[in-house]
């Protein structure tokens, strides 16, 4: 079976453009339309812009001093490489957010639903990209990859739980509309967030019911080069043995895999599930 490729192992220049991208998309869907809203983005940048409007301290300080202790915990908990990269992130994203803070005024948007929709669409685009380089921008992206690793709770789910807090945070110092607002834009970040992060890494497990498994198996291990295992079955009403056919593919060889089923057997039976991680020789892993 094929090994994956990991082309942030070929090219770290590579992991770094992602990354740094990243940081500009994010810091582009805060400070250019979030902020000029009154809205607030999510985990610590959201605090540090909750406590810019009420007290003027830059966002980009306040930013790098809430995730000081943070990057303790990571370092305690996650892999060294994660945590280096996520502290340059965090140190670069910190600059960014502080040099683009008036960015806002030079984007003719001013309605304030657009600018929930896109700077959250954008904010989510932006960290989703950092994950997708393993590695994030530090903040309660570091708690969320320690859930995720500690306890599989997905990034997105624990990102959208912390963000909750924000909103009451905001609903407490300004009021319900802008929180009401606020929560809509984290939505939408945590659905963009959880897309780009497993872009073009989504699986799925075949169970193939032929009378032609041998031959069926055979052209998926020569073809397509994945493994299959033979379950045995019988046939509840007719009492006919069986060899069930069950294989994980990747989402884009769905129809490759059908292809060969029904060249053998056009009657075959096939059930296609969604299954949120696979770890193991032939595709690529989840880290976070």
């Amino acid at each position: 079976m094929s090994q994956v490729r990991d082309q942030f192992k070929e090219h770290p220049s590579l992991r770094i453009l992602i990354m740094i991208l990243g940081l500009f998309i994010s810091a582009v869907g805060v400070n250019g339309f979030l902020r000029q809203a009154h809205l607030l983005s999510g985990g610590v940048t959201g605090f540090a812009t909750a406590i810019n409007y009420l007290t003027g301290l830059n966002v980009g300080f306040v930013t790098f001093l809430i995730n000081i202790p943070i990057f303790i915990l990571g370092f305690i908990y996650l892999k060294k490489d994660f945590c280096l990269f996520s502290m340059f992130n965090m140190i670069i994203y910190s600059l960014i957010l502080g040099l683009t803070q008036d960015l806002g005024k030079i984007i003719p948007v001013h309605d304030i639903l657009l600018q929930t929709v896109f700077g959250g669409f954008l904010n989510g685009l932006g960290i989703g990209l950092i994950f997708r380089a393993k590695a994030s921008a530090g903040g309660t992206d570091i708690i969320s990859a320690i859930l995720k690793m500690k306890r599989n709770i997905e990034v997105k789910n624990t990102s959208l739980a912390f963000n909750i807090v924000v909103v009451l945070v905001g609903c407490l110092f300004f009021n319900i509309t802008l929180g009401l607002y606020t929560l809509i834009g984290f939505y939408i970040s945590s659905m963009a967030l959880g897309f780009i992060k497993d872009a073009m890494n989504y699986q799925r497990s075949l169970i193939i019911i032929s009378d032609h498994p041998e031959v069926i198996a055979d052209d998926i291990i020569k073809e397509m080069i994945r493994g299959v295992t033979y379950i045995h079955a019988t046939g509840a009403y007719t009492g006919q043995e069986k060899k069930i056919i069950y294989t994980t593919i990747s989402y884009d060889e769905i129809p490759e895999i059908k292809e060969i089923v029904f060249r053998h057997d056009p009657n075959a039976f096939i059930t296609i599930n969604e299954i949120n991680e696979v770890r193991g020789r032939g595709f690529k892993s989840k880290d976070i």
